[in-house]
Formats: structure tokens, C-alpha cells, sequence
């Protein structure tokens, strides 16, 4: 089987993968209970395609407050940035869980795993024993906002507040976004709630110099903006505030 989709265009299921010259993926709406357009519908099927090490690998910490988790499953070259935000999020003083894609290309549409089907045993096992959960995600979109979804109501106000103190865009996440399925991987924590933030591309090309999201850039902290530190400190305030 194919390891990479070579096609601009591809339909997988219900939804269409448009595979734009700069690289950028942009996907067809789907609800994140649905795994029809995803090409792997569980970390089993997709362990049997791709090789740890070479093609994906996971990041983790069991250091600091083992009441916290701050997790990217789609992270790497899956949605760039997010593993970069949460390791920097965690620091020393927070776990930490990420699984990041590392094909030369097309790590969206090969390595994603829709949030209610994530189900690698590191992944489920951290989040599990956790009570406070934050999640994150990287989105389509051009403008710079954060969509913030999840079944924890008091922890969103407290990063909705934070960010905007910052400056920062929020708003609700739509429909398909809004991670408040009871299964999604977000809510799987102790009180089975926790937050979802999808930050925009146009948000995460913010977060490095000359808007370069490339795996060179991103791999490099110098290339990191003050924007980057400053999100980061506005979700650290507001796991301190909650």
C-alpha cells in the first residue's frame, strides 16, 4: 500500500483533501465523531502502515502536576505547531502528550486520527489519569483566532479570558470543531471533561518569523515570535487561574 497520497485533490470518504502548492491542506467539514474521511480509523490500523521512529513518534512527560495534561495528538507535521505549543505550554511544571507526524509530506491525510478514535494506549492512559486537560489542535483559516471547544466550561472561560486579555482572537468553535463528544479524546480525563483549542493556520504562522511553519522553522526556537511566548503565557495563567 501507498505510503503517500500523491494526488491534489482526494476524496477520502465524505470528505475532500485539496492539497494547495505551498503544501497546505484544506479538508471538507466532518463531524469529529466521524472516521469516514479519515484513512485510519483506530492507532491499531495505522501502527500497521506506518513505522515508529520513521514515520511518526510520540513525545511525553509524566513531570510536574500530575493533575494536568496538555496534549497535541495531531501534532508534528499532522497540524504543525501544536506539538511545538505544547511542550512549551507543559514546560517542566505540566505532563505532556504528543504524537507527531514525521513523513516528508502529507501528514494530514496519512496520520490523522479523528479526536472520538484516537485511541494510542500512552495517549488514553495519560488522560485518564488526569483531572484538567487541555487539548491542542491547528485549523484551517487564514484569519488569527483560537476556536475553543470542550466539555469543561469553567477552564474555557479561563483560556478565552487569558487569551483575549492577550489580544489574542477567540471564539466558539463550530459544530465540527467543538469537541464536546463524551468519546472525543479531549473529555476522556477523571471528571470526563477538558478543552479543545484549534488555532487557525493564519494564527500559527504568527508564532514564527516571516510566517514559516516549515519543519526546519518550527524545529528551530530562535525562530520563534514574541507572539509565540505570549499565547504560551496566556495558557499558562489560565491553568494557574483555574
Amino acid at each position: 500500500m501507498f505510503k503517500k497520497l500523491i494526488f491534489s485533490v482526494i476524496i477520502l470518504g465524505t470528505a475532500i483533501v485539496w492539497f494547495l502548492p505551498n503544501g497546505e491542506e484544506i479538508v471538507s467539514e466532518t463531524t469529529d465523531e466521524d472516521c469516514s474521511g479519515e484513512r485510519f480509523c483506530s492507532f491499531e490500523e495505522l501502527n500497521e502502515e506506518y513505522e515508529e521512529g520513521k514515520d511518526w513518534e510520540i513525545l511525553k512527560s509524566t513531570d510536574g502536576d500530575e493533575q494536568w495534561l496538555v496534549s497535541a495528538i495531531h501534532g508534528g507535521g499532522i497540524e504543525e505547531v501544536t506539538s511545538s505549543l505544547t511542550e512549551a505550554v507543559a514546560g517542566s511544571s505540566y505532563p505532556f502528550y504528543t504524537f507527531k507526524g514525521r513523513l516528508t509530506s502529507n501528514n494530514f491525510s496519512n496520520l490523522h486520527i479523528t479526536s472520538t478514535r484516537f485511541d494510542e494506549p500512552q495517549a488514553l492512559e495519560m488522560v485518564s489519569n488526569t483531572n484538567h486537560h487541555i487539548a491542542i489542535h491547528g485549523a484551517s483559516g487564514e484569519e488569527a483566532k483560537t476556536m475553543i471547544g470542550g466539555m469543561d466550561k469553567e477552564l474555557k472561560e479561563a483560556v478565552r479570558k487569558h487569551l483575549e486579555e492577550k489580544g489574542f482572537k477567540v471564539t466558539e468553535a463550530p459544530d465540527h470543531l467543538n469537541g464536546d463528544h463524551p468519546d472525543n479524546y479531549t473529555n476522556q480525563t477523571k471528571k470526563g471533561q477538558g478543552v479543545q483549542i484549534e488555532i487557525t493556520r493564519g494564527q500559527r504562522k504568527e508564532f514564527y518569523k516571516n510566517g514559516d511553519i516549515s519543519f526546519s522553522s518550527r524545529n528551530d526556537p530562535s525562530n520563534e515570535t514574541k507572539t509565540f511566548k505570549v499565547y504560551v503565557e496566556a495558557l499558562q495563567a489560565a491553568m494557574k487561574d483555574y
